[in-house]
């Protein structure tokens, strides 16, 4: 049997498929390329004084980006700098090293996008949940990475009219700074005059982009949806809304977090002992659903996953396949636990039908 370190694997099936410290949300991380000051490669601002204590460590134009991040409500923005002949896999390599978890972009060319793109879904498949904000990629096509794509946007300040990907250190103050308390569909863009409209509002939504629009005298995002356009029983078309996936992201990190300080080599793997944690992750489900982040109206709720512990005694034990539920969930497998759950994640009001009859 291959020995491998502790594996943590938190599944999300659609419908069904505080922990000690709330993981930390709203994090922006914005790579920038400068050689101004070469002394550091990375900076965490939580406030604009901060910023402008240290202007001089960056271009006008790169100091302009970290502004337009933080000029919405995010908890911190982490500015990852690396030399103008430095590529975008050395950012990011600088990123896993600095910040665990939250959104990514930068201002650049079509291969540093390719090159996020890549990146973000690598480390979705080891079920980190880092998430990215890129332009105008080619159907990236995952829940992770939101596609943004108008080609101009007029700015109110003496930047007057700029290309698209321009206001993405924007876009990433705004996601970051939603993140799970509040959607981002018609947010609105305080720092745009105007916005050049894609060809196409509903075609450009349903090919998973991410686009804003005019409302009379307001730039708004259209809908909150990231780029995700292939649907599947693991990835449901829930998981095309951002807000969606931020709650997912924080139960993934909250648990795995908890369980890997708290509980690994610490407690045997009897019944009694999964219960424990068992209760603890339904308490934080509780808690959650207090918050308006699950459905207070729903269940909500974890336990053994009994099919799954299941078919791994019987891989080593036949007759295991004719245990009733209630001795397989107390014939704890080996090492492991098998968990299952079951929430509903509370997504923002957009549509509305109202009909009204007149007498």
């Amino acid at each position: 049997m291959t020995i491998t370190l502790p594996n943590i694997e938190i599944i999300f099936k659609q419908l069904a498929s505080n922990f000690i410290k709330r993981s930390e949300r709203g994090i922006a991380i914005l790579i920038v390329k400068d050689d101004t000051d070469t002394s550091f490669t990375s900076k965490e601002y939580k406030n604009l004084k901060e910023l402008e204590k240290e202007k001089t460590l960056y271009t006008s134009e790169n100091y302009q980006y970290i502004l337009d991040t933080l000029s919405f409500q995010v908890t911190k923005v982490v500015v990852i700098r690396v030399s103008t002949t430095e590529t975008m896999v050395d950012a990011l390599s600088i990123v896993e090293k600095t910040v665990k978890t939250g959104w990514i972009t930068t201002v650049g060319i079509a291969d540093d996008y390719t090159a996020i793109v890549n990146w973000i879904k690598d480390k979705e498949s080891n079920g980190e949940t880092y998430k990215a904000i890129v332009y105008n990629a080619t159907a990236p096509d995952c829940k992770h990475i939101v596609n943004f794509t108008n080609a101009n946007v007029v700015f109110k300040d003496a930047r007057a009219e700029k290309t698209g990907d321009k206001y993405l250190p924007s876009l990433l103050g705004i996601i970051a700074s939603c993140n799970i308390e509040k959607g981002t569909t018609y947010f609105v863009c305080e720092n745009l005059a105007k916005v050049e409209e894609v060809a196409d509002n509903n075609d450009s939504l349903n090919l998973g982009k991410f686009i804003l629009i005019n409302d009379f005298d307001n730039v708004k995002v259209g809908l909150g949806i990231n780029s995700l356009t292939t649907f599947t029983d693991v990835n449901s078309e829930d998981m095309r809304y951002i807000d969606t996936v931020e709650t997912m992201d924080l139960i993934t990190d909250d648990i795995r977090n908890t369980f890997k300080n708290d509980y690994i080599g610490k407690y045997k793997n009897n019944l009694d002992n999964q219960v424990l944690f068992i209760s603890a992750v339904n308490t934080y489900f509780s808690s959650l659903a207090k918050e308006d982040i699950l459905d207070l109206n729903y269940k909500n709720y974890s336990d053994v996953d009994v099919v799954t512990q299941r078919a791994a005694w019987v891989k080593i034990k036949p007759e295991a396949e004719a245990w009733n539920d209630t001795k397989v969930r107390n014939t704890t497998f080996k090492r492991n636990v098998y968990l299952g759950g079951d929430v509903k994640i509370l997504g923002a009001m957009e549509n509305l039908r109202f009909n009204i009859s007149m007498f």
